[in-house]
C-alpha cells in the first residue's frame, strides 16, 4: 500500500501537509481515501464492538457507572448522578448521560451501557486520521488511527463503562480543530469557535482537566513556535461564551441543587487527587513508564525511536507538526506524572499524540530503505520478542496455578494464548529481517486483532464469574422480596444493584454480620471467597459465583 520510495531530496523534507502526496503513495491510494476510511471503519467494528454485551457488567467501575445511569433514569433526576441512592459526585455527568439515552433506547442491557465508549473509541480514531491527514498526509492520519485503535487500553476502554474515553474524545477534538484554525486562514473563525465547543464538553466528560490539559499544550507550542501573539487571533471573547453555555449549565444547577458539591468537587477530588498528601491512589513518580509500556503495547516498544526521531535535530528547528504531538505528549505525561494520585487510565489522552509520533516513523520505514532507520526498528522490536519468549519460559518453569483459583482462567488457556502470541511476535520478527516491512505492520495488527478476539471467546467467558455479580444477585432475587435491601460483607458489588433494582448496605466487621445472620427470619448476605474463609463462624452457602458467595443463617429450603 506505501511501497513508493523516497527520493534522496524528498527524505529531507519535512513531511508537512503541503509537501505533495503524489510523491509519497502511489495515486490508486490517493484516490481512495474512502477505502481508508472503510478499513477504520471494519477495525473498529471488530475491536470495539464485537460482542460488545456478550459479557456481563464488570465490578467494580462498570457497574457503578452504569448504576449511576440506570438511577438517573428511574428517579428522572438528570443533574445530580447518584449511586445506591446517595449523591455520587466523583464524576461529571456527560458519559452517564450518553449510557442513560442508551438505556432509553436500547434497555438496561450491557450492550447499551457500553454503546457510548464503543462510539467515541471510534470517533477518536477517525479524529486521530483527520489530524494526522492535516498535519502530513492521508497515509500517516490512517497509519496513526490504525496504530491508536490497536493499543491495548484504547480498546480495553473503548470497551468499558467509564468515563475517561469521553474525555479523551473531545481533548483530541479540542486540539484537532485548534491546529485547523492555528494552520488555516480559511475557516479559522469556525474552526476555533468549535474548539471552545470541544473544550466545554471536555471539561463535561472529566472536570477542571478537559480545560487544562488542552491549554497547557497549546500553550506550550505557541511558545515553541514563538507565536504567542496568536492568542489575539484566537476569538477568546467568543470563546468563553460558547465553553460556559456548553460546560457552566449543569455545574451551576448541581452546584445550587447540592450547596456541598462544588467543595467536594472541584477541591477534595481534583486539586487534592493532584496535591493531596494522603491520596486515594498513591504511586511513584515513574508509575507511567511500565503503563505507558502495556498501556500503548504493541506500539510502546517503537515509541522511544519516535522521540528520538522526533528531536534528532535541535528542538527549535523541528518540524511544527512534530512540536505539538511532543508538546502534547509530553505536558500529559508530566502533569499526570506530578500529581500524587495516579491511575493508569489517567494517561490516555496522550495516545492520539503517541500514535502520531509513532505513525511518523512508521512512514519513514515504509518509503525508506536506509539502514539506520530499519535497525532502530530492529533494535526497538527485539527486546519485545526477548521479553516474551522469556515469559513463556517462565510460565513453563512457574505455572501460574492460582489463576484458576482467582480468575477462573486455566493453564492450558494461559499456554495456548502465549505460544499463539509468542508465535506471532516470532514471525512479525522475521519479515522485519527479510525487509518485508508492510507485512511486519500488518502482522502486529494481525496479532492484537488476533489476541482480542481470543481473549474475548476464550478467556472472557472464564474469568465472567469471578468479575461480575450477575447470577449471584439473580438468586438474590428469588429468594428475598423485592422491597429489602441487597446485603453485604466489607464491600458493595457494585454490578449487583444493577440487575436487581435493589439498595445495597455493607456490613463492615465480622460482629456486624454475625449479629445479621442472628436474625430468627432467614437472611442472606454476599461476600469473597477470601472474606468467608476469614470469619470466626460458619454461615451456610446458598449459591457460589466465581470467589462469591451468598451465605445464610438457614439451610436453602
Amino acid at each position: 500500500m506505501f511501497s513508493r520510495t523516497l527520493s534522496k531530496e524528498n527524505r529531507k523534507r519535512p513531511l508537512s501537509a503541503h509537501h505533495t502526496d503524489k510523491k509519497m503513495f502511489p495515486q490508486k491510494i490517493l484516490k481512495n481515501e474512502a477505502v481508508l476510511f472503510l478499513i477504520l471503519i471494519a477495525l473498529c467494528l471488530t475491536l470495539f464492538f464485537f460482542r460488545l454485551g456478550s459479557r456481563p457488567l464488570w465490578d467494580i467501575d462498570e457497574g457503578m457507572h452504569a448504576v449511576t445511569s440506570k438511577e438517573m433514569i428511574l428517579s428522572g433526576d438528570w443533574i445530580t448522578p447518584s449511586f445506591n441512592g446517595e449523591p455520587f459526585y466523583d464524576k461529571p455527568v456527560f458519559h452517564n448521560w450518553l449510557v442513560a439515552l442508551a438505556f432509553l433506547v436500547l434497555g438496561f442491557t450491557e450492550f447499551a451501557a457500553r454503546l457510548p465508549a464503543a462510539v467515541l473509541g471510534s470517533g477518536c480514531v477517525m479524529v486521530t486520521y483527520l489530524l494526522g491527514k492535516k498535519m502530513y498526509h492521508a497515509g500517516v492520519g490512517f497509519l496513526a488511527a490504525v496504530i491508536l485503535a490497536t493499543s491495548v487500553e484504547f480498546i480495553i476502554l473503548s470497551r468499558t463503562v467509564v468515563h475517561d474515553i469521553s474525555l479523551v474524545f473531545f481533548v483530541t477534538l479540542a486540539l484537532t480543530l485548534f491546529y485547523m484554525g492555528y494552520k488555516e486562514d480559511r475557516h479559522r473563525r469556525r474552526n476555533l469557535l468549535l474548539f471552545y465547543g470541544a473544550l466545554g464538553f471536555a471539561v463535561l466528560s472529566k472536570g477542571p482537566v478537559g480545560l487544562a490539559l488542552p491549554a497547557m499544550i497549546i500553550g506550550l507550542y505557541l511558545i515553541v513556535e514563538k507565536n504567542l501573539k496568536f492568542i489575539m487571533k484566537m476569538h477568546i471573547g467568543w470563546g468563553i461564551l460558547i465553553f460556559l453555555a456548553v460546560a457552566s449549565p449543569w455545574y451551576v444547577s448541581i452546584s445550587l441543587k447540592n450547596s456541598d458539591y462544588a467543595g467536594y468537587f472541584l477541591i477534595e477530588q481534583n486539586l487534592g487527587s493532584f496535591l493531596s498528601s494522603d491520596p486515594r491512589h498513591p504511586n511513584p513518580f515513574y508509575y507511567y513508564i511500565p503503563v505507558l509500556f502495556g498501556g500503548f503495547f504493541p506500539w510502546s516498544c517503537f515509541l522511544p525511536l519516535a522521540l528520538i526521531f522526533a528531536f534528532r535535530k535541535k528542538f527549535k528547528s523541528i518540524h511544527e507538526s512534530t512540536a505539538f504531538l511532543v508538546s502534547w505528549f509530553g505536558i500529559v505525561f508530566v502533569f499526570f506524572s506530578i500529581a500524587t494520585s495516579k491511575l493508569g487510565t489517567y494517561i490516555l489522552p496522550l495516545f492520539p499524540a503517541a500514535s502520531l509520533l509513532v505513525a511518523i516513523c512508521w512512514q519513514e520505514l515504509l518509503n525508506s530503505t536506509t539502514v539506520k532507520i530499519r535497525m532502530g526498528f530492529l533494535f526497538s522490536f527485539l527486546p519485545v520478542v526477548l521479553i516474551f519468549l522469556a515469559a513463556i519460559i517462565y510460565l513453563w518453569l512457574h505455572p501460574l496455578v492460582e489463576m484458576e483459583y482467582e480468575a477462573g482462567i486455566t493453564m492450558g488457556q494461559i499456554y495456548f494464548l502465549a505460544v499463539w502470541l509468542v508465535s506471532c511476535i516470532v514471525l512479525a520478527f522475521l519479515l522485519l529481517l527479510r525487509k518485508k516491512n508492510h507485512a511486519f505492520f500488518t502482522s502486529i495488527v494481525g496479532i492484537t486483532v488476533s489476541a482480542i478476539l481470543l481473549f474475548l471467546l476464550m478467556i472472557v467467558p472464564s474469568v465472567n464469574p469471578y468479575r461480575s455479580t450477575k447470577q449471584l444477585s439473580k438468586k438474590y432475587d428469588q429468594l428475598v422480596p423485592a422491597n429489602e435491601k441487597l446485603v453485604f460483607y466489607r464491600g458493595i458489588r457494585e454490578s449487583a444493584l444493577f440487575y436487581t433494582n435493589r439498595r445495597a448496605q455493607s456490613l463492615k466487621t465480622a460482629e456486624q454480620l454475625k449479629d445479621y445472620l442472628a436474625s430468627d427470619q432467614r437472611v442472606y448476605a454476599i461476600t469473597t471467597r477470601k472474606r468467608l474463609a476469614r470469619l470466626p463462624f460458619r454461615p451456610y452457602v446458598v449459591a457460589r459465583q466465581g470467589d462469591k458467595f451468598l451465605i445464610s443463617n438457614k439451610k436453602s429450603p
